[in-house]
């Protein structure tokens, strides 16, 4: 079982397209929480997905296991393992680093992350980003959790340069409104990490329904959310710390930003020069 433990999702994607309505329904559920099953029993997941517990096990055994013991065991290795989010196992690590070093070491892995991002994404996938950023109607930028920081810091510079950018925020537990009018016209960006938020999923999926395009920057793993973007970023967020780096994602960020006053010069030259007027009266210590 050893080769399935490290590609169980992948296994999962090989064999998607061949599988029934009923198995892909199983699947579904599965890549898109997949942290909770670890702790589902057989009955609690079948009544979770709305399906018998021997389809269950019926799909399981299409993936090559015994049973569902044995997919749910996959599963929880694959967590343990490759799973940088895991806060357990991150925490465990950093006991074993030297405080004086540790700054030094999280700064050479930030690097290293950096260096990584710059050769996971396709040159094709960074055009057709570029080109949905600068010439949607509008763009709708969501993340949750850790990843709204993103989300904020990206609609922040987007905005910057191009105008309609909506940073969606569910305040009250209340879906954002503005997807109500978004077309095939617009684009959202979401921000998408593991453990995966079901709230951005959720959203993405409304927003696909009326035909929005979808740009998920997400980590470098992203086998389990690929069906949900019509292009993907990864990212490489290893860090030495309690929680992941987010560095690498920041800095594609930047360069997005940039990217996107370079290819309309005249719109994002407009709006630099209103907030530079606006910020000369009264918002900033005077350098005087």
């Amino acid at each position: 079982m050893g080769e399935k433990v490290e590609n169980i999702i992948k296994i999962i994607y090989k064999k998607y397209d061949g599988f029934t309505n009923s198995k892909k329904l199983i699947a579904d559920y599965i890549l898109n929480n997949f942290n909770n099953i670890v702790y589902d029993t057989l009955s609690t997941l079948a009544q979770k997905i709305g399906v018998s517990t021997t389809s269950i096990i019926r799909f399981a055994k299409d993936l090559g296991f015994d049973g569902y013991s044995e997919l749910q065991e996959s599963i929880r290795n694959y967590t343990r393992s490759d799973d940088p989010f895991n806060v357990v196992k991150n925490f465990k690590e950093l006991e074993n680093e030297n405080l004086a070093e540790l700054f030094e070491n999280s700064l050479k892995k930030d690097i290293e992350n950096l260096n990584k991002t710059i050769h996971s994404i396709s040159k094709e996938d960074l055009e057709k980003s570029i080109d949905l950023l600068a010439n949607s109607r509008k763009v709708y930028v969501i993340g949750y959790n850790d990843s709204f920081t993103l989300a904020y810091y990206m609609a922040l510079r987007l905005s910057q340069v191009r105008e309609s950018v909506h940073l969606l925020q569910s305040v009250g537990n209340m879906n954002p409104m503005e997807l109500a009018t978004s077309n095939d016209k617009d684009l959202m960006l979401a921000f998408l990490f593991p453990m995966y938020s079901l709230n951005t999923i959720n959203i993405i999926n409304k927003a696909k329904q009326n035909g929005t395009k979808v740009l998920i920057v997400t980590s470098n793993d992203a086998t389990r959310i690929k069906h949900l973007g019509d292009v993907l970023l990864p990212t490489y967020v290893y860090g030495l710390g309690v929680r992941e780096s987010l560095i690498a994602a920041v800095s594609l960020s930047d360069y997005l930003a940039s990217a996107v006053a370079l290819v309309n010069p005249d719109e994002s030259r407009k709006l630099i020069t209103y907030a530079d007027r606006i910020y000369q009266t009264g918002y900033y210590l005077d350098s005087n």
